[in-house]
């Protein structure tokens, strides 16, 4: 069973971009199994780079299925701005699969999510406001509506009828933006939607499971991180799906043993966008430092991320979730030139240490990072070299900062991404299909 997913180990970020689009050159097929265009991928080819929030990064190559699966949540016309930007390159989007169980995200769910931003006021918890979370609740509410519904438009004036006056009142109720949608628009937008993407439409679930029996490359890709689990993330401050290895299995349709090795994408430092406990970060000069030098903008929403140290607690925590079988260890080259270097190894709570990432928020407040401190490394003029002449050829305070990673985790380093570029990536595994 040739299959191997990719997942984020802290708060989304990481770089899993470029990492798919590396792993996904020998897939017969990239699978996105949650979360939608709040989540933001940024892909360099050659001259062109590539901003993509719910396509899998696997469209950009040629030849191979992008599959959209059943736990992700879609924006039909932004995914159409996406698709433009990519045609508009000269590339194909033949390969593209929708599950037709991925629930829609409707102009009411927008509306909504920065609505209830605001009722939050001080407990906000930094949603993009691109309804992604009203979107699941009305999937758990059972008051969605799903691709398949584009195939089947005499269905949509039904349940049109029974779900926009609810969402009225809503919108009402919470002092939103009027929702100037009718039952005459739905059924047009999903006409639309239906003649623009239908074509599209299939059960993924049994494609992708076809496409295993028969000896097939799939790339399953995770969007966000681990640490913005539903269940297992900073709660409440977190995403509305599940982000860490068991929501593969739920959000592609396939079982837990059809899945090989897990790659857990971790940023040689940490970042996390918006609301939330943040032990290692760093204040002042120090984090717009590191900013600046990581680029650290978001791509889905143009805000700067919050920075700081490498921390193992959290990506110990990831791991565990998730079954990493390899890290992918990526923007290391942001940390160039520095005199020293500090990686998390514990919490200090009230006097006590904490090896495990705690649930409470209280507890997360009062933690103080343990740091182990490590000697920094120059930069260097020639990448080509490094890539062609392989991992020994890195700076050698580098290594031991990678090697620490390995010993303290138990997970091999199988990737080193010291730059943006898809070539500059040094593959220490070799074959992984």
């Amino acid at each position: 069973m040739p299959t191997l997913a990719i997942i984020g180990a802290q708060w989304g970020d990481e770089g899993k971009g470029k990492i798919t689009d590396y792993l996904a050159e020998d897939s017969d097929a990239v699978v996105r199994f949650q979360g939608g265009n709040n989540a933001g991928h940024t892909i360099v080819i050659g001259d062109n780079v590539f901003k993509l929030h719910l396509l899998p990064s696997g469209v950009l190559r040629e030849g191979k299925l992008a599959i959209i699966g059943n736990g992700v949540v879609v924006n039909m016309d932004d995914m159409a701005e996406e698709i433009k930007q990519i045609t508009d390159a000269g590339l194909s989007i033949d390969g593209l699969r929708i599950s037709d169980r991925a629930h829609l995200i409707q102009n009411y769910h927008k509306k909504l999510d920065g609505a209830e931003e605001i009722y939050r006021g001080k407990n906000s918890v930094g949603t993009t406001k691109k309804g992604i979370g009203p979107t699941y609740q009305d999937k758990i509410a059972r008051y969605g509506f799903r691709a398949g519904d584009i195939l089947e438009p005499e269905l949509v004036r039904e349940k049109a009828e029974f779900i926009l006056p609810m969402k009225k009142d809503l919108l009402k109720m919470m002092h939103a933006e009027e929702c100037q949608c009718t039952v005459e628009k739905f059924e047009d937008k999903f006409k639309r939607w239906g003649e623009t993407f239908g074509k599209y439409v299939c059960d993924t679930s049994v494609l992708i499971n076809d496409m295993i029996d028969e000896g097939k490359n799939i790339l399953f890709e995770g969007a966000q991180g681990a640490m913005l689990d539903i269940d297992h993330g900073t709660y409440p401050y977190v995403t509305s799906s599940s982000t860490v290895g068991g929501g593969i299995c739920s959000g592609s349709g396939v079982a837990p043993n059809r899945i090989d090795n897990v790659v857990g994408c971790l940023k040689a430092y940490t970042t996390r966008v918006g609301e939330g406990p943040f032990v290692t970060e760093l204040e002042g000069e120090a984090e717009e430092e590191l900013q600046k030098k990581g680029g650290e903008f978001g791509v889905t929403t143009g805000r700067g991320r919050r920075c700081g140290w490498l921390d193992l607690v959290v990506a110990e925590h990831a791991a565990r979730l998730c079954g990493f079988t390899h890290w992918a260890i990526t923007k290391l080259d942001v940390l160039n030139d520095y005199d020293k270097i500090y990686v998390c190894t514990g919490y200090d709570v009230d006097g006590k240490v904490l090896k495990h990432f705690p649930a409470s928020l209280s507890k997360l407040e009062k933690a103080k990072p343990i740091y182990k401190e490590f000697d920094g490394w120059d930069s260097w003029d020639d990448s080509e070299k490094i890539i062609k002449d392989g991992y020994d050829a890195l700076p050698k305070n580098m290594r031991t900062y990678i090697e620490f990673i390995e010993e303290y985790t138990k997970i091999p380093a199988s990737i080193i991404s010291i730059g943006p570029k898809r070539s500059e990536t040094i593959d220490r595994f070799g074959k992984w299909f």
